[in-house]
């Protein structure tokens, strides 16, 4: 491989002259920089990237935290960001937090240490001092994707969670459905909370009651909608329809229905939410919400190099969900449906 020294030799130059020529070319001639230029070429010199970014304080490399890199609804997402970057020559770097705060964090030392210049996350399960300063404002380069947080000026790329879990409920209703439960993400997770709240305002609008153990919490894992299904179909006033907060907890739920003889849809109408490629191959096929995963993660790209090229970002972008009618859901047993005039 060329070096410095061998481009000095062949242009007949000192290793400095190459440097300033390589580096700073403004402070050499014309004719010196075409002579260090030709002899680099003839060469098929490669100048150090890493070296480079010392110079200019860039890596042209960018951090995406992801809160479980095993989960499905990921995948489309990370493949938007990566389109995006490799068009505009940026490197993307993939940090697991495994739903671990502390985990998550050191992967913001990427950017402090420059060997990244700047952060998409995909959690809000990081600590909010580490990101925004006293007003409130990032401290560095950040995007948010799917989650966000309620109370700092973070630039942010997500669906309406509120809205499109009260198309799934309003749905529900309307097919004769009253006695329905609700499998939650993490409590404290703003998505949870804001798909909580659409159902809790649909169920409310149709003036329909919620048990109190028709709410369960999940981890948005499949064992979690498995797990929960089975506390959920043992009650004594059984649930008609079960609305998971995520596909992977709704095929959950659907595995423990087949395996203790309910059946779906015809006694249990199940929908769940993201629209992973799974939901297809589901028997039957599982009814849910469609997210536009990739566009979230090109749109969220996109963005953060609007920040970085010095642009002020649009402060939140909102992108339309599609409420996707399957196999799992249909009318509850005549006894049982609601009597409504829609």
């Amino acid at each position: 491989m060329a070096t410095v020294k061998d481009i000095a030799k062949l242009a007949g130059v000192s290793t400095a002259t190459v440097s300033r020529a390589l580096a700073n070319p403004q402070k050499v001639t014309d004719a010196t920089k075409l002579k260090v230029q030709n002899a680099a070429d003839q060469l098929g010199y490669a100048p150090n990237a890493i070296a480079r970014s010392l110079r200019t304080q860039e890596s042209k490399t960018i951090v995406v935290i992801l809160p479980d890199i095993g989960n499905q609804f990921f995948t489309d997402i990370i493949k938007g960001i990566e389109q995006i970057a490799h068009k505009n020559a940026y490197k993307v770097l993939l940090g697991d937090a495994g739903n671990d705060v502390d985990r998550a964090t050191k992967y913001l030392d990427l950017v402090y240490s420059k060997q990244a210049d700047g952060v998409l996350s995909l959690t809000a399960d990081l600590p909010i001092d580490k990101l925004v300063d006293d007003n409130a404002q990032a401290k560095f380069p950040l995007v948010m994707a799917c989650e966000y947080y309620w109370d700092a000026a973070i630039p942010s790329v997500h669906i309406d969670n509120e809205y499109s879990a009260r198309l799934v409920i309003e749905s529900l209703v309307q097919m004769g459905h009253y006695k329905i439960a609700c499998i939650t993400g993490a409590s404290g997770n703003s998505i949870s909370i804001a798909r909580m709240q659409g159902f809790r305002d649909s169920m409310r609008k149709w003036g329909l009651q919620i048990p109190e153990q028709y709410i369960v919490e999940g981890d948005y894992s499949l064992l979690s909608g498995y797990e929960i299904a089975a506390e959920l179909l043992s009650l004594h006033d059984r649930p008609t329809a079960i609305f998971c907060h995520n596909d992977e907890m709704a095929i959950g739920v659907l595995k423990r229905a087949r395996e203790i003889g309910v059946k779906v849809p015809q006694q249990l109408s199940v929908v769940g939410f993201d629209n992973i490629p799974f939901c297809e191959y589901c028997t039957p096929e599982l009814s849910t919400v469609h997210q536009p995963r990739q566009l979230i993660g090109e749109t969220a790209m996109k963005l953060l190099l609007n920040i970085l090229s010095g642009k002020k970002p649009n402060p939140e972008i909102t992108l339309p969900t599609q409420l996707l009618i399957r196999g799992t859901t249909m009318p509850p047993p005549l006894d049982q449906r609601l009597k409504i005039d829609i």
